[in-house]
C-alpha cells in the first residue's frame, strides 16, 4: 500500500504519540524524507527510540526503510495528503490544499478497489432488470450522478432521495431488481433499514460505503468510500465525493462494455439526439 494512504487510514487507531509523529510527516511529507531521527522527533514532540517504535509499528524495518518508503510513494503515485485549510490561507495554498487532497482520493482508489469486487458488481448490475438508487443528504447528488449515467445503457433505473420513496421502492423490489446505495458513512439508520426491506425482498445489494459500517453488513457487495480520508461528520466532503463519483465511472463504463457491441451504437444516437438543441 501507498506509505501515505496508510497513514492517512491508520491516524485514528494510533496512540497519542504515534499519531503525532504521523501528523508531522503528513503535514510535511516531501520534507520528511530528509528528516534525522533527532528531528522527526522533536517536530513530534516524542523520543528519538519512539520513531523507531512507529516506524516498525507500520511495516518498515527502520527509519531509513520507512524514508525509502515514503520516498516511493510521494514518486510513484505522485500522491498529496489532504491538509485542512487554514484561517489565513491564500487563494494558492488553497488550489494547492484541494488539488492535493483529490490526488489523494484517486490514488485510493488505484491502491484500495478490488478488480474482482469491480468485476462482481458489473455482473450483478448486468443482470439485473431494473436498478433502484439511494442516497440521501450529500449522498444524494451523487445517486443523481449515477442514474444519469446508468439510464442511457437501457437498463430501467431510477434515484430516490426521499426515505420513504426508498421504502416504498424497497418493498416493491424483487429477485430481479438491483439496490444501489450510497452512503459515506453507512451509519444513517433509515438507509440500514432499507437495505433490510430491500434484502427481503430478494433484490441485490450494493452499497458504496464505509466497508465496517452498519450497512455494509446489510449489502451483498461493498465497496470502500474513501471515507477514512476525510471527517464526514463535519462537512460536505469533496475528497470522498471525488472516491464516490469515480467508482460509478467505473461501475457505468464497465457495465456499458458488459453489455455488448450494440451499446455504443445506443450511447451516438442519444449523445446526437441533443445536437438541435444546442446554439451554433
Amino acid at each position: 500500500m501507498n506509505l501515505l494512504i496508510q497513514l492517512q487510514k491508520e491516524l485514528a487507531t494510533l496512540s497519542k504519540s504515534e499519531a503525532r509523529i504521523a501528523e508531522a510527516i503528513l503535514a510535511q511529507p516531501e520534507a520528511a524524507t530528509n528528516y534525522t531521527t533527532a528531528q522527526l522527533a522533536r517536530l513530534a514532540e516524542v523520543s528519538d527510540p519512539m520513531i523507531s517504535r512507529f516506524c516498525k509499528s507500520i511495516g518498515c524495518s527502520s527509519f531509513p526503510d520507512f524514508k525509502v518508503k515514503l520516498a516511493k510513494s510521494l514518486a510513484s503515485e505522485s500522491s498529496f495528503i489532504s491538509k485542512a485549510v487554514s484561517p489565513g490561507d491564500t487563494a494558492r495554498d488553497l488550489i494547492e490544499k484541494r488539488v492535493s487532497a483529490n490526488q489523494l482520493a484517486l490514488a485510493f482508489i488505484r491502491e484500495e478497489l478490488d478488480p474482482e469486487l469491480i468485476e462482481q458488481c458489473i455482473a450483478i448490475l448486468k443482470a439485473s432488470k431494473r436498478i433502484e438508487i439511494f442516497g440521501m443528504g450529500g449522498a444524494a447528488a451523487i445517486a443523481k450522478d449515477a442514474q444519469h449515467k446508468l439510464f442511457r445503457l437501457g437498463i430501467p433505473c431510477v434515484a430516490h432521495e426521499d426515505h420513504l420513496m426508498q421504502r416504498m421502492s424497497a418493498a416493491g423490489a424483487d429477485k430481479d431488481s438491483v439496490i444501489l446505495m450510497f452512503s459515506f458513512t453507512g451509519r444513517t439508520k433509515a438507509m440500514v433499514e432499507v437495505a433490510q426491506i430491500a434484502a427481503a425482498k430478494g433484490a441485490k445489494l450494493i452499497a458504496i460505503t464505509s466497508p465496517d459500517s452498519p450497512l455494509a453488513a446489510e449489502v451483498d457487495l461493498a465497496i470502500p468510500s474513501g471515507n477514512e480520508l476525510e471527517d464526514t461528520t463535519i462537512y460536505v466532503p469533496m475528497t470522498v465525493r471525488i472516491v464516490v463519483l469515480t467508482i460509478i465511472d467505473i461501475l457505468a463504463t464497465g457495465l456499458a462494455l458488459a453489455l455488448g457491441e450494440n451499446m455504443d451504437d445506443r450511447l451516438r444516437e442519444i449523445k446526437h439526439s441533443l445536437d438541435d438543441t444546442k446554439t451554433p
